[in-house]
């Protein structure tokens, strides 16, 4: 006789035994958990076990995916947010795992329970599943909307305020001018370290330093930053305050109390990282669409040397060279 505790042990056991990937930081693929989610929906109302029965036409893909039926799923566990992007998008590579979770629940006999046993086991396996999805959260990347008509400035500070939505303009910022010095001086080293990382420890000038000037970077200026400054003049070196747009009235405010406001440059980031693409671009329209790749790549490169969170890189746009990552 089937047992709901059968359903889950054995639902427990395909769970456990999905493949890992590595951009998931070892966990399944999304397209996976949304399929499945999707798949235990419809098992709800037609306990239909055989693959077949859940492939659109042409077989070759699950059926019924899309954001709006997983929105209806999330929602009904308390979960708002929009599944992690792709997660509508079919993929072959979700049929092999579709097929392994239906003969799973058909060896556990999730087709024999009444439909009040079955609705309350499909409940705690999706639960399971939602559940799984903070963590990928936390793993989405960084989207904005690449157009290379637009003025550089104004695709930095779209950037800025998608990191800000998720509390992370800070090390955004960091990492976007690490990225600009790096192309714009190839030929020197440009200092890599995590935005936990205090620019006052260890030595360091600065969160960077080129020749002999030192940059620091922040989305909250303070007398603590224009400290550091006054430090670095006395040691012989030449500073850059660079803060976001709306707070550069405040890095000047800082350095005033240090009575060194005349002797530090105060950017913005936008101005900063963006003046310099477009310079670097030389102003033309294909070299913009290079530039932009180049600085993409080396911030995703330079996070991902000394950040843990994968939710700081940010996606490369399609015109830009990106692609999405495959889920097979």
């Amino acid at each position: 006789m089937a047992k709901p505790s059968d359903v889950l042990a054995h639902f427990e056991t395909w769970y456990k035994g999905l493949k890992s990937m590595k951009q998931y930081g070892g966990r399944p693929a999304k397209g996976t958990i949304a399929a499945a989610l999707i798949v235990l929906e419809r098992l709800r109302d037609k306990c239909a076990l055989r693959l077949q029965d859940h492939l659109a036409e042409g077989g070759a893909q699950i059926s019924g995916m899309s954001l709006s039926s997983l929105r209806k799923v999330l929602v009904r566990f308390g979960e708002k947010r929009e599944f992690p992007s792709e997660g509508g998008r079919t993929n072959r590579g979700n049929n092999k795992p579709v097929r392994e979770l239906l003969g799973a629940m058909s060896a556990a006999g999730l087709d024999k329970l009444d439909e009040k046993e079955r609705s309350a086991a499909i409940d705690k396996m999706q639960g399971v599943l939602v559940g799984s999805l903070d963590a990928y959260y936390r793993l989405e990347r960084i989207r904005f909307e690449f157009d290379s008509r637009k003025p550089a400035r104004f695709m930095v500070a779209e950037i800025l305020a998608k990191a800000g939505e998720r509390q992370q303009t800070g090390a955004v910022a960091q990492h976007l001018v690490g990225a600009k010095l790096a192309i714009r001086f190839p030929d020197k080293t440009i200092p890599n370290f995590s935005y936990s990382a205090a620019d006052d420890q260890g030595g360091r000038a600065g969160d960077f330093q080129v020749g002999e000037t030192a940059f620091h970077v922040t989305v909250a200026p303070s007398k603590a930053h224009a400290a550091r400054c006054a430090k670095n003049l006395r040691d012989g070196l030449a500073a850059f305050l660079i803060v976001d747009e709306t707070n550069v009235d405040r890095a000047r405010y800082a350095l005033e109390f240090e009575r060194i406001a005349g002797r530090v440059a105060v950017e913005s980031v936008e101005s900063f990282v963006g003046q310099n693409l477009s310079e670097l671009a030389e102003f033309t329209a294909d070299r913009v669409v290079r530039t932009w790749g180049n600085l993409l790549r080396t911030y995703n490169a330079r996070v991902s040397e000394v950040e843990t969170d994968g939710s700081l890189l940010i996606e490369v746009p399609t015109a830009l060279g990106g692609a999405e990552e495959e889920e097979e």
